[in-house]
C-alpha cells in the first residue's frame, strides 16, 4: 500500500495499518446500538400516559356517603315491594332487620349495604334498594351572612361548597362574596386548622373550580359581611335612613359581581 503523507499525523503513535481490520466490526456495533436506541425510543412513544387524577372527576356525594349512627336508611326488596323498611342505625353501628337480624353497616355506602342484605336474603344485589332516609350523624357549620342565619346543616357526602350553600338557602344580600372561608380542623393534637379560601366570583363567572372545595364533616364555613352592612348595623336606628339615602348615590365597587354571583347560589 502506498504511503499516505497524512497517515501518522491524525493521531500520533496510532497503528492505522494494524487496526483497519476492526473497522467493519465497529460499523456492525454502531448499527446494533442505533437499532436498540430506535426500539427504546419507539417503546417510549407508545407507553400509555399516566392516568388522570381522580380528584376532580364528577362524583355523586350521596353514593359515596358512608352511614353512621344515628342515620336512618330505607330498604326496599323489589321482589316484595310491600316489604319496605325504614330503620335507624344504632349506637353499635348495626341495623336490626326483621327476619334477617342484626347487620353491621357503619362506615358502608348504600350500595355496600344492599350487597350485605342481598347476601343474607339470598337474592341478587340489584333486587335490593337502599337509600339514606335521614342524614343525622355528621354536620357542617355555617357562620355569617347565609340565608336562615348561622346554623348546623347535615353532611350529605363530599359535595362542593357551592352545592352546599345552595342547599342551605343561599347567601344573604349583605354577604361579601370575596370573604368566604372554610375552616377545617386537622386530626391530631397540636396540628393547626386548615383555612381554605373560596373565590365565589371566579367559580360562578369564570368557571374556575379550583376553590370550589368538597366539604368534609365538621367543616366550618364563614361568609363575611359587606363593609356597608357592618356600618349600617352599627348606626343608631334614627341615622340608618339617612345613611341608606347617602350610600345609594355611591357606586358600589362590586355591585356587578354581587348581582351576577349571588343569584346562582340561591
Amino acid at each position: 500500500m502506498a504511503d499516505d503523507p497524512l497517515r501518522g499525523h491524525l493521531v500520533p503513535g496510532w497503528n492505522y495499518e494494524g487496526r483497519a481490520r476492526f473497522r467493519p466490526l465497529c460499523g456492525v456495533v454502531l448499527l446494533v446500538l442505533f437499532c436498540c436506541h430506535g426500539c427504546v425510543s419507539a417503546r417510549k412513544r407508545i407507553e400509555p400516559e399516566a392516568p388522570t387524577s381522580t380528584a376532580d372527576l364528577p362524583i355523586d356525594p350521596v353514593r359515596v356517603y358512608t352511614v353512621a349512627c344515628p342515620d336512618a336508611v330505607e330498604i326496599v326488596w323489589l321482589d316484595h315491594p310491600d316489604s319496605e323498611w325504614i330503620g335507624r342505625i344504632g349506637a353499635d353501628g348495626c341495623l336490626n332487620l326483621p327476619a334477617i337480624g342484626s347487620i353491621r353497616v357503619e362506615g358502608l355506602t348504600t350500595a355496600e349495604i344492599a350487597r350485605q342484605i342481598a347476601a343474607r336474603s339470598a337474592v341478587f344485589p340489584e333486587r335490593v334498594q337502599v337509600r339514606v332516609a335521614e342524614f343525622a350523624s355528621r354536620q357542617v357549620f355555617l357562620f355569617g351572612q347565609v340565608e336562615g342565619g348561622p346554623r348546623a346543616v347535615d353532611y350529605r357526602g363530599p359535595e362542593r361548597i357551592i352545592d352546599l350553600l345552595r342547599r342551605a338557602g343561599g347567601l344573604s344580600p349583605d354577604a361579601a362574596l370575596n370573604e368566604i372561608y372554610v375552616l377545617r380542623a386537622q386530626v391530631g393534637e397540636g396540628i393547626p386548622a386548615e383555612i381554605l379560601t373560596v373565590d365565589l366570583p371566579a367559580i360562578l363567572q369564570r368557571g374556575d373550580q379550583s376553590t370550589n372545595v368538597r366539604v368534609q364533616p365538621l367543616d366550618e364555613i364563614y361568609i363575611g359581611e359587606k363593609p356597608r352592612s357592618r356600618i349600617r348595623r352599627a348606626l343608631p336606628t334614627f341615622l340608618k335612613p339617612l345613611y341608606e339615602g347617602v350610600v345609594g348615590f355611591i357606586p358600589h365597587p362590586d355591585w356587578r359581581t354581587a348581582r351576577r354571583a349571588t343569584h346562582p347560589v340561591k
